[in-house]
Parts: structure tokens; C-alpha cells; sequence
């Protein structure tokens, strides 16, 4: 083959492998699709914030209230077997559950790393602390804020039954004559759908639960995420925005059902349950941290301005984007930069991991300001005082293999509310050969091992801190 042929086989070579790339390159979805709220919502809730920063200085106190939100999934379907995409597997909900307390805690994943960036002694941000003379804890550097906002499944619907997968609601789209939401090829068409179909169809109390509605979606549809705001009153204007329509038939978050807690049908690099988050951040009334313009504000001190969003990667490094918002006077990120890692961001899952205590303050704002979230610790408490005395062993408790062969077997728990458990197991004469208390069991698998067991039948009672009690029975083979 002569030097010209090889020469033409190259470049066709080169060619397909460019042409391939291009190709290949996929949109960078938009992270949030949430729509900024009124000028009079901003007015409204401003205030607010400010008469509970008001009142925590008179009594000299700072924000430690603790909260809790029930939250119901309603997962959208055709007809899939549950945990076939887009029908979830529960574990996939329960990961975000999960995902929710520890970014919420300011425990999430990657929040290690945010010390590391640090200098000096100081934390991230330290400069920016001292300009704005920020106080305590934030004046050695911004912190990340532990909320004291908590998350659990709801365990019953509103009609007061206990539900069989806790926090889960299966919509058929199939069964409901509805349109499938994956046929929908633009993102405006999309939410309309959402908002005007599936979300008042679907809908539960949202004075009483937190709704979050879980689709597939066009390839084309390039959206993870959107939220209604807190509503204020009845007066006009103060409705929640964040969508075309929010009110009592849309209130809650819509998400990707490939971005829901980071396990089984996850998409990276939106595979570790921040769209959530995020979206729930709107939800309990925060801005994003470019103020949804060139280096306006999100109403937090703590948080520097920063001109756009940011769409970086795990492992981008600090301080990102400085000098970017130069003329804000000393409300300016001249030596810091921008806070990427902020959960109001646009940035990958695994480099975003923290709220900030100015978030905290706005959030525990709406939880006791606004007339659709100010009941939802009380909806969630009396769940939990009803969901004990209401708990179904019968149908919360799995014990596998069984038969076992060789005296290994997994009794998994599944309840909506830590419970503590006593495990006891008899012979088939009636004697008591185990004995053990499992503390604090929601969603959870025991794994016992009794290799010495002989062969034959034993009897598991299994007692709740109710005193409810179930008997089964294994077989040892």
C-alpha cells in the first residue's frame, strides 16, 4: 500500500473519529427550571425574614428550632413492574430520603472536602467574612449549616391508611389515560403537562406533605428540576411562583426520575440526589446564588454574588470565578470568588454539598411564615405518634432464605419510623435458643448467622416497642 493511500486513510480516520466526538457531545442539561417569584413575593417574604431575625436578636438567641417534613413521592409510571425505570424501586426512594437529612444536616457527601480548601487556618470564604464583618460562626470563614431541617417518608395517605411503601405514591399514566410524559419533546409543553394534569390528579394536601413528583422525560427535554416557592396569603401576588401555576392543585417539586438518590436508575453527574435538594431549597424559599441575573442577590449576606451560574465538576478547585462581581462595593467576591458548592447552584451533585447559615434563617422563615408550610412538622409529628400504633408488622417484615441451609438468614425491616425490635427464637420443643434487641430498625436489614443451629423448625416472634408481635416460622436445612 503506498505513503498517499495511508496518507487518505488517516485522514478519513481522523475525520470519523471528529465527526464521532461531535456527534457524541450530549447538552448539559439545566439543573432548574424553577421560575423566579414576583417582586411582590420578594417584598412579602423579605420582610418576614427580617421579623424573624428581629425576633432572635431580642430574645438573644440564634435559630436552633428543629423541623420536620413529611415527604410523599409520587412516582409516575406506565406499565413497568415496580423497580423498572421509570417505576422506582423503593430503595432508590429511600436513598434520597437519606440524601436529603445528611445535605440538610450539613453531613452530605463531599462536604470533607470543604475544610481542605481552606487556608491559614481559616475556611473558605474568609476574606469575603471579614469585609461583610459576618458574624459568628461564619467571621473565621463561611460554614456549612446544619439546618435542623429533617425529612421523613409519610406514612399514611390522606384518608389516615397506612401506606404499604412508605412515602411512595405509584401513578399509572396507562391506568389514568394520561399522556406518557417521555412522549413530551419540550421542556415548556412538559411543565404545562405537569402543572394543568398529572400534578392536580395526584396531588395531597400540601399544607400536610411535600410533594414530589417523580417522570421520565424526552431525550430531548433537557430539565432536572422545578419548584414552587412558599405562598404568603390569599392577597394577590403572594402565591408561590416558581411555576405557571402554583397553588393547592401544584405545590411541591417535579424532578427527573434519573436524578432521585444515587442508586439503581441515577444518571451521572446528577447521580447523588442533589436535584432534590436543590429543588426543596426553593421549596423552603431560596434563591439561586446569582440572584437569577448578572451579580444580583439571593438575599443571603453569607453567600457572595456571583455573575451566572456555574455548571463545574467534582474536583474544581477554590476560589472559582473571582473578580467576577467587582463592583458590588464590600457585597463583592474580589479575592474569594463564587460559592459553587452551594446546593443553589448549578454545579454537578458531587461538587455542590452546602447551605449556609443565612439559608437556614430564610428557610426556617417559610416553615413558620407561610400558610402551605408552617403545618408540616405538626402534619409529620402526627404521623409518627399514629404510625406506631399503627405499624403492620405483617406486612413490614421479610425474613429470607427460607428455608435456610446453613443457618444464615436476613429478616429486613421496612416501617416508616424507627422502631426498636425484639428478636426472639425458639425450637420446635418451645426453647428459647436467641434472644436480642434492635434499637432504632426503620429501613434496615438484620442478618443473623447461626451456623450451629441443628436442623429442623424454629419460630421467630418478632415484638415492636408497641408490643405489636409476629410469629414466623424457618426452616433450618
Amino acid at each position: 500500500m503506498s505513503i498517499k493511500v495511508l496518507i487518505f486513510a488517516l485522514i478519513f480516520l481522523l475525520l470519523g473519529l471528529f465527526s464521532f466526538a461531535q456527534n457524541s457531545i450530549v447538552k448539559r442539561p439545566q439543573r432548574c427550571h424553577t421560575q423566579p417569584p414576583s417582586q411582590v413575593w420578594n417584598n412579602w417574604f423579605n420582610q418576614k425574614v427580617n421579623d424573624y431575625k428581629q425576633n432572635l436578636a431580642k430574645e438573644k438567641s440564634k435559630s436552633t428550632s428543629s423541623y420536620l417534613i413529611p415527604v410523599v413521592f409520587h412516582i409516575i409510571y406506565g406499565n413497568e413492574a415496580e423497580g423498572t425505570y421509570p417505576n422506582l424501586d423503593q430503595a432508590q426512594i429511600v436513598s434520597q430520603i437519606n440524601i436529603l437529612n445528611n445535605d440538610y444536616a450539613g453531613i452530605g457527601f463531599n462536604t470533607g472536602l470543604y475544610s481542605q480548601m481552606g487556608a491559614n487556618g481559616h475556611l473558605p470564604f474568609y476574606e469575603y467574612s471579614q469585609t461583610n464583618s459576618l458574624p459568628a460562626p461564619d467571621d473565621n470563614g463561611v460554614t456549612i449549616s446544619n439546618t435542623g431541617i429533617s425529612f421523613i417518608l409519610a406514612s399514611e395517605d390522606p384518608s389516615g391508611n397506612l401506606l404499604p411503601e412508605p412515602g411512595i405514591d405509584r401513578e399509572s399514566y396507562i391506568t389514568k389515560k394520561w399522556s406518557n410524559p417521555a412522549s413530551i419533546p419540550d421542556e415548556g409543553t412538559l411543565m404545562s403537562y405537569l402543572d394543568q394534569t398529572i400534578k392536580p390528579n395526584t396531588i395531597w394536601d400540601p399544607t400536610k406533605y411535600f410533594n414530589v413528583w417523580l417522570t421520565d422525560e424526552n431525550n430531548s427535554v433537557q430539565m432536572l428540576g422545578y419548584s414552587t416557592f412558599p405562598s404568603g396569603t390569599n392577597l394577590a401576588g403572594l402565591d408561590g411562583g416558581g411555576s405557571s401555576n402554583a397553588n393547592a392543585t401544584t405545590d411541591g417539586c417535579w424532578i427527573w426520575s434519573m436524578s432521585c438518590g444515587d442508586t439503581i436508575s441515577v444518571a451521572a453527574p446528577y447521580n447523588k440526589g442533589r436535584t432534590l435538594t436543590h429543588e426543596s431549597g426553593h421549596y423552603l424559599g431560596l434563591r439561586h446564588v446569582w440572584g437569577d441575573g448578572n451579580c444580583l442577590t439571593d438575599y443571603c449576606n453569607d453567600i457572595p454574588p456571583a455573575a451566572t451560574a456555574n455548571y463545574v465538576s467534582q474536583g474544581t478547585g477554590y476560589p472559582y470565578h473571582v473578580n467576577t462581581c467587582s463592583s458590588a462595593g464590600a457585597y463583592n467576591n474580589n479575592v474569594d470568588g463564587e460559592m459553587f458548592m452551594n446546593f443553589m447552584d448549578y454545579s454537578d451533585d458531587g461538587a455542590m454539598w452546602m447551605f449556609t447559615n443565612d439559608q437556614l434563617l430564610r428557610m426556617h422563615t417559610a416553615l413558620t411564615q407561610s400558610t402551605d408550610r408552617i403545618g408540616l412538622t405538626a402534619s409529620a409529628n402526627s404521623m409518627r405518634t399514629k404510625s406506631v400504633a399503627k405499624i403492620s408488622l405483617d406486612k413490614s417484615i421479610d425474613i429470607y432464605p427460607n428455608p435456610t441451609v446453613d443457618g444464615h438468614f436476613n429478616i429486613s425491616v421496612n416501617v416508616a419510623e424507627a422502631t426498636n425490635l425484639q428478636i426472639v427464637i425458639e425450637n420446635i420443643l418451645g426453647k428459647l435458643v436467641f434472644k436480642n434487641n434492635e434499637n432504632s430498625v426503620a429501613h434496615n436489614t438484620l442478618r443473623y448467622q447461626f451456623p450451629t443451629f441443628e436442623k429442623g423448625i424454629y419460630f421467630i416472634t418478632i415484638i415492636n416497642s408497641n408490643g405489636d408481635k409476629i410469629v414466623r416460622k424457618i426452616v433450618v436445612q
